[in-house]
């Protein structure tokens, strides 16, 4: 059985995990499994809910989204989320590896959303565990970056506990970012790519040319080949390692269960 300090440290790991807050909502039915009160917002509020499924052991919806969607418009438009608005709006932008504020567009823009799709996390009580809380195989290392471009999310651990994770966005098609194992080489905290013509702020050189760096994320791997993070992400990271910080480049698939339609019927 788990003792009470290692349970109180998975707790502990489970709350940094996210960089949104989290708050508990009373439980509807047994388990706190009927979001019958999310779901007719969310039918309410003209949404076309596509399927549905568990990620990360969060249960989600995925609905269709129109041209001028954001982020930020979506919560305004759900009581629940409207209630909760910075957490809510924080945690879908989370999931989807979005800027709360990017918009969708017929044009794809650096600050655009090009995806028709979003997914809606439907149990807001609930840390998605996207890494575990404890890597004994990472535990000789002081710090560890371990990458996962296939789920689209990064992890720092500190001997063997996970301590940050933040969304990114890879190498897009024809330009995959390559798995692979590495040492941070240098820090650079305004680089400017030769290659691109274009600033990569708070760069973490992995390999040439492949770096960590500060930009956008349109919801989708769109770099040309580095692991790009929000630039305040980037930054707090770029402050957290340093030269010689190893770490993993891995593809593991993004999502748990799909189903037709489970939630929301």
């Amino acid at each position: 059985m788990m003792t009470r300090r290692r349970r109180q440290g998975c707790r502990l790991a489970a709350v940094m995990l996210l960089a949104a807050c989290w708050w508990p909502l009373p439980a509807a039915g047994a388990g706190g499994q009927d979001f019958s009160r999310l779901c007719e917002e969310l039918n309410k509020s003209g949404f076309t809910i596509l399927d549905s499924g568990v990620a990360y052991g969060v249960p989600y919806v995925r609905v269709k989204v129109p041209l001028g969607f954001s982020v930020t418009s979506f919560c305004r438009r759900i009581p629940t989320f409207e209630a909760n608005f910075n957490s809510c709006r924080n945690r879908v932008a989370f999931f989807n590896a979005l800027h709360p504020s990017y918009v969708k567009t017929k044009v794809a823009e650096p600050f655009s959303i090009v995806a028709d799709s979003i997914i809606i996390p439907l149990d807001l009580a609930k840390v998605p565990e996207i890494f575990p809380a404890r890597d004994e195989s990472l535990a000789h290392h002081d710090k560890y970056l371990l990458v996962d471009i296939g789920k689209g999310f990064l992890a720092l651990y500190e001997r063997g506990n996970l301590r940050r994770v933040y969304p990114v966005s890879a190498g897009a098609p024809g330009k995959k970012t390559p798995l692979m194992d590495f040492r941070i080489q240098r820090k650079a905290e305004t680089h400017w790519s030769t290659i691109y013509d274009t600033l990569m702020p708070w760069a973490l050189l992995l390999r040439q040319p492949y770096y960590i760096h500060g930009g956008a994320l349109p919801g989708r791997d769109d770099s040309a080949g580095c692991i790009r993070l929000f630039t305040h992400d980037a930054k707090e990271l770029y402050h957290q390692v340093e030269v010689g910080t190893p770490g993993r480049i891995i593809s593991t698939p993004k999502l748990e269960k799909i189903y037709s339609a489970p939630f929301c019927r």
